[in-house]
């Protein structure tokens, strides 16, 4: 069973890197644009996380 998720994690890499290398030669520019994009996604969804746990420990343990 657990091959099945590695072999569909890999498809998924290797599709990511054709597109990726795809935009790397066709527009530079945009794929510089859209790696700060998804950097600026992630550290957003990163600490919203955080702001939410935090939040749910202070409830949890308030009075």
């Amino acid at each position: 069973m657990m091959v099945a998720n590695r072999k569909a994690v890999l498809g998924i890499v290797a599709v990511a890197v054709v597109v990726g290398g795809f935009l790397m030669i066709r527009d530079p520019v945009g794929a510089a644009a859209a790696v700060r994009g998804a950097w600026d996604m992630l550290l957003t969804a990163v600490s919203a996380v955080f702001r939410s746990l935090t939040t749910f420990f202070q409830h949890l343990f308030e009075g």
